[in-house]
């Protein structure tokens, strides 16, 4: 991955990291040692790596990776989460900078909601109010701060859900000062949309991927994509769904009943898709490699 535009010498990427989805997985263990992140991070020099016919924007080159989320406001904009902080792209994808968080697990990775957005990891839970500028801890009674998977409610940034390892899954109405358990067990790559008005919750169980239109009271079983589930993201409506696997990603198109694969056959560690842009959906994958695609999946081309 190239360097901060703003003078900073290039440097070399990182060694090849080992297998970061496995860190996704619903109880899975992180794998990876924490990165140490300079001012700015290093994303690949000369050529672009592609996997079939998808060519890769960037290599981002860090030890693990978690978490990506578009920006609602600018669909160039993204956030990537893993060990050793938050990095941002504000050209697409095509180069990332360091962020004041560093140093921090940012396994989770929310799409702010105008100035405020959370992210929540190993042992950290924080937010800020200045768009990234400062970060604080965010005050709370959860039983435990080990939260492998955490997500917004898209209508209501003050309402979320968290997976505390070991507790269950948790709800909050208060911006996360105080939490309901709703459902115990091992819950992973979580996310959200909302349709006619109810906010449906989308998770990975012990029984596989299922949705909940009452907070995470009440589960209904869906499809399976091929595959093990790393991370999911949806549409705004939910009129499309997107799961990274272990094979590669998948697409739903009637709220996660049947999944049709991608072009893109890379382990998809983490997808993202933009609020407003159902086709535009990015994914990072076990080798740090950012692709984006702006047909839903049917292509991925370079920059």
């Amino acid at each position: 991955m190239s360097k901060k535009r703003h003078g900073s010498a290039r440097h070399q990427p990182a060694p090849s990291p080992r297998r970061p989805w496995q860190a996704l997985l619903v109880g899975g263990t992180a794998v990876g040692a924490i990165a140490v992140i300079a001012l700015a991070i290093v994303l690949n020099s000369g050529g672009r790596p592609a996997v079939g016919e998808a060519t890769a924007w960037s290599t981002l080159g860090t030890q693990d990776v978690h978490s990506l989320a578009f920006d609602p406001a600018d669909p160039q904009h993204l956030y990537f989460g893993h060990h050793g902080g938050l990095l941002e792209t504000t050209d697409g994808g095509r180069s990332w900078q360091g962020t004041s968080l560093r140093d921090t697990d940012a396994m989770n990775v929310v799409p702010p909601a105008g100035d405020f957005f959370q992210i929540a990891g190993h042992n950290i839970y924080m937010e800020t109010v200045d768009r990234g500028l400062t970060w604080q801890n965010v005050p709370n009674d959860l039983p435990g701060l080990d939260l492998h998977a955490f997500v917004a409610d898209p209508a209501d940034a003050s309402h979320a859900w968290a997976f505390a390892v070991g507790n269950g899954l948790f709800e909050t109405t208060d911006k996360g000062r105080t939490w309901e358990l709703r459902q115990p067990g091992d819950w992973g790559a979580l996310t959200a949309f909302v349709e006619n008005g109810t906010t449906v919750l989308l998770a990975v169980g012990s029984t596989g991927l299922s949705e909940s239109a009452d907070g995470g009271r009440t589960w209904t079983a869906l499809g399976q994509p091929t595959g093990q589930v790393a991370s999911l993201a949806a549409s705004a409506d939910g009129a499309v769904l997107y799961a990274g696997t272990t094979t590669g990603v998948s697409r739903s198109t009637d709220r996660g009943r049947t999944w049709t694969a991608t072009a893109l056959t890379t382990i998809g560690v983490t997808v993202a898709v933009h609020p407003s842009d159902p086709n535009l959906v990015a994914i990072v994958d076990d080798q740090t490699r950012f692709f984006r695609s702006t047909d839903g999946g049917a292509t991925w081309p370079g920059p």
